[in-house]
């Protein structure tokens, strides 16, 4: 495998779009999804696992909270870094939320994303590094443990702290579920 070491940088104003399946398949995308992540067309990527686009960087655990979040029907924000078709990477603030049908089940997940600003990137990455090196030494419930330990020093939920990292009240991030229903199982 080719290290995607070549960072790109979104527009700001560029909102990527993605909605997958239950399974996380992708079955909709908008151009700016297709065009950032190396593909000459959104229908390239259409029945792809979402999870193409991740970045080795990425720890496991991040992607474990989000999935249990957005699977017990609430929405939730995180930054991630994902890797393009074309070996090159960027930082993204995205917004997840499960669409609901008329029965109240959830049908699919929209992703939402944007261009992350650099000094979140700055904060997040060493948080990140040492997330994925413990994954390796001791496995995804470790660096669960250690997130919440590492959050438990700063007296914030992960919510709150990717709201102080954000500045952006509005949206709901790694949520209150995270730290009381995920990270208090003993």
């Amino acid at each position: 495998m080719v290290r995607a070491n070549l960072e790109i940088k979104c527009a700001y104003q560029e909102v990527i779009i993605s909605r997958t399946d239950l399974k996380g398949n992708i079955i909709y995308c908008n151009s700016t999804f297709a065009k950032v992540n190396g593909f000459k067309r959104p229908s390239a990527v259409i029945n792809q696992p979402h999870n193409i686009i991740r970045h080795p960087d990425m720890p496991k655990t991040i992607f474990n909270i989000i999935w249990r979040v957005i699977s017990n029907g609430l929405p939730i924000q995180a930054i991630v870094k994902n890797k393009t078709n074309d070996n090159k990477y960027y930082w993204t603030m995205l917004e997840w939320r499960p669409q609901i049908d008329n029965n109240n089940t959830i049908v699919s997940f929209v992703a939402e994303g944007k261009q992350a600003p650099e000094k979140i990137i700055q904060t997040i990455e060493p948080l990140y590094e040492l997330l994925c090196d413990i994954e390796k030494e001791h496995g995804v419930d470790s660096a669960i443990t250690y997130l919440r330990s590492y959050l438990d020093e700063k007296g914030m939920t992960y919510s709150q702290y990717l709201k102080h990292l954000t500045k952006h009240r509005g949206m709901r991030c790694l949520c209150e579920f995270v730290r009381h229903s995920i990270l208090k199982k003993s």
